[in-house]
This record gives C-alpha cells, sequence and structure tokens, in this order.
C-alpha cells in the first residue's frame, strides 16, 4: 500500500469513473435511529451527518474529470436527500449493496428475488421484529425496499439464530458494521454492484478507481483498477489516505483535482 500522495497523473490516465463509499468516507459515521410506537401512530427518527460544504464543493469539482458513483448500503431515498446538490449529471446513486442504482434520472433494479426469497426476507423481518422489547440492545429498522438493515447498540447473537433458523440453506448472511445488521443474499456486494453500473455506462471495471473504509467493501476495492483505503488497518487497497481518515473521500477529490487540473 502506497500514501495517497505518491498517487500520479499516470496512475489515473485511463480512469473514468470515482466510486465512493459513504459512511466514514464522505460523510461522517453514525447513525442516531429511534422508533416510538403508540396504538394510533408510528415515530420514526433517523438523524445522520450531513455532507460538508468542503466535501460537496470537491465532488462537483471533481465531476469536471470524472464520472461520480456512490456506493453504498443506504436507500436511494437516503443518498438522494444527501447528495441531492451533487444530481443529476455525471453521477450515480448506488443503493442497497447495488440492489439499485439512480442514473439519469430513473431508478434501475439490478437485483431481482424470486417468490422463495421474498418470503425468506418478509419471515427474518418478522422474527427481528419479535425481538424488540425482548433483546436491550435492539434500536430500529432502517426503511428500505429489499435490505434488511437493524440497527443495535451492540451486536445481537439472537440476529444469527434468526438467520439460520429462517435459512438453513445459508444463502443469506448479516454484517455487523458496528451500529447494524445488514442481512441480504450472499450473492449482493459492492463489487458486483459497481461491475453492473459500468455496463449500463458502457466502459470496462479497469476504468474506475473505488475508496472505501471497511471490510465489507473489499469486493469493490478488488473489482476496481485502483483502490483506496480511509482505514488501512481495516482494509487493503493500493493506496490510502494520510490525513483526514474518517472523511478519505475528500482527501482524494482534492488529490485527483490537483492532478487533473495542473
Amino acid at each position: 500500500m502506497k500514501p495517497i500522495s505518491e498517487l500520479t497523473k499516470e496512475d489515473i490516465k485511463d480512469i473514468k469513473v470515482i466510486c465512493f463509499d459513504v459512511d466514514g468516507v464522505t460523510i461522517k459515521k453514525g447513525t442516531d435511529i429511534s422508533e416510538v410506537k403508540t396504538s394510533e401512530n408510528t415515530t420514526l427518527t433517523v438523524r445522520t451527518s450531513n455532507l460538508s460544504p468542503e466535501m460537496k464543493n470537491a465532488l462537483l469539482e471533481l465531476k469536471k474529470y470524472f464520472f461520480i458513483a456512490i456506493n453504498s448500503g443506504r436507500s436511494s431515498m437516503y443518498l438522494t436527500k444527501v447528495f441531492s446538490e451533487l444530481l443529476w449529471d455525471n453521477m450515480a446513486l448506488i443503493s442497497e449493496i447495488g440492489i439499485f442504482s439512480l442514473l439519469n434520472g430513473q431508478i434501475i433494479q439490478h437485483e431481482k428475488f424470486d417468490e422463495g426469497t421474498l418470503s425468506k426476507m418478509k419471515n427474518i423481518t418478522v422474527d427481528l421484529q419479535a425481538l424488540e422489547g425482548k433483546v436491550k440492545d435492539f434500536r430500529a429498522f432502517e426503511p428500505k425496499q429489499f435490505l434488511i438493515t437493524l440497527h443495535a447498540f451492540s451486536e445481537i447473537p439472537e440476529v444469527y439464530d434468526v438467520l439460520k433458523k429462517n435459512d438453513p440453506e445459508g444463502e443469506f448472511c448479516a454484517i455487523w458494521n458496528g451500529e447494524a445488521f445488514d442481512i441480504l443474499p450472499k450473492r449482493l456486494n459492492k463489487g458486483t454492484a459497481l461491475k453492473n453500473l459500468c455496463k449500463h455506462l458502457n466502459i470496462d471495471v479497469s476504468q474506475t478507481m473505488a475508496i472505501a473504509n471497511g471490510p465489507n467493501d473489499q469486493s469493490m476495492v478488488d473489482v476496481a483498477r485502483l483502490s483506496v483505503s480511509t482505514e488501512p488497518k481495516e482494509l487493503k487497497a493500493d493506496f490510502y489516505t494520510e490525513k483526514i481518515q474518517n472523511l478519505g473521500g475528500l482527501e482524494l477529490a482534492l488529490k485527483l483535482v490537483e492532478l487533473k487540473s495542473s
């Protein structure tokens, strides 16, 4: 691994797409989520960090030279809200770990699910909901179309029991990221998501660069021609950011603009 300061014009000469992770890369980590239910209504509150003015301006400048892709487990609605000032030209939002892409004003569903998979998703969700009030670390579900995301104060062992009960074939996995579980079919990952976007853009995946920060992003950095880690102890890549560990996406964007404009 090399520090991002050693990235050169020669390294990026064939790169057309820069793919960014979100939490811990373009916005600060952390989601505060709560759900209050009564007999008449439900109030769901989700609080996350905003895209900083510095990050927004850096991405706007970067769009002059590259196509920008945001690749996340978050929902399309959430990503549209966070990155609204960057849409719609020369940019795509990949949501729910590659199930959807928002591109040129259209939502593209890359992954289709058969009745058996949908039934498993439903049963897993029902059994997870039953843990509320019984497991002290249970928080709330983050609204999404297909991806099941359960927020918790700490890792809940019962989640794996629910998965084993409803998916004896082992088609699903539960990924704990420190604040939430993402539960999804094993075939879904950010690397496949990047490949699917490249097909729609009619470019080769060898013309992409990806920046991320965690083990769940490994498939994305493996697929991309060039890769950058903002947390080199957690994720191995070709390069690593040096100055802005929590928001390394800004450091990369500034470096790329510097190389392209000099």
